[in-house]
C-alpha cells in the first residue's frame, strides 16, 4: 500500500511539473493564459506605492514582460522584490496575462520567484 501511494505521489508531481512550460521572455507571447516557468534577466525595475515591477527581456519602456507584485503581497517577501531581484537572472512561475496590451505575470507568493 505504501508503494502504491509513493508511486501515485510521484506521478502526480510529474504531471504538475509537466504542466509548467519553461520559456524565455521572448517566448511568453505564445503562452498568454497559460502557467509557465519564465527564466530571464531583470533589465530594470521600479517600486511604486501600490506595486513593484520587474521588467524582463529589456528595460522599460522596451520590456518584453513585467513581473508584478502588488503592495498587499510585498510584505510576504523578506525585502522589496526590486531590491532582491534588480539586474539579476530570475525564474518566475505564474500565468502570463495581458494588461493594457502588455505581457505580465502577477506574483503573490515569494516562492514563485527564484534567483537563477
Amino acid at each position: 500500500m505504501k508503494k502504491l501511494i509513493a508511486v501515485l505521489m510521484f506521478c502526480g508531481s510529474a504531471i504538475i511539473a509537466k504542466s509548467q512550460v519553461k520559456v524565455s521572455a521572448k517566448e511568453a507571447v505564445n503562452y498568454v493564459g497559460k502557467e509557465v516557468q519564465l527564466c530571464d534577466s531583470v533589465y530594470s525595475s521600479r517600486s511604486l506605492e501600490n506595486l513593484s515591477l520587474l521588467n524582463l527581456g529589456g528595460a522599460f519602456p522596451k520590456e518584453v514582460i513585467t513581473v508584478v507584485v502588488f503592495k498587499a503581497d510585498r510584505a510576504k517577501f523578506e525585502k522589496d522584490p526590486v531590491e532582491m531581484f534588480n539586474e539579476k537572472k530570475i525564474c518566475v512561475v505564474g500565468t502570463v496575462t495581458l494588461y493594457k496590451e502588455k505581457l505580465q505575470i502577477v506574483v503573490n507568493d515569494p516562492k514563485k520567484i527564484k534567483l537563477n
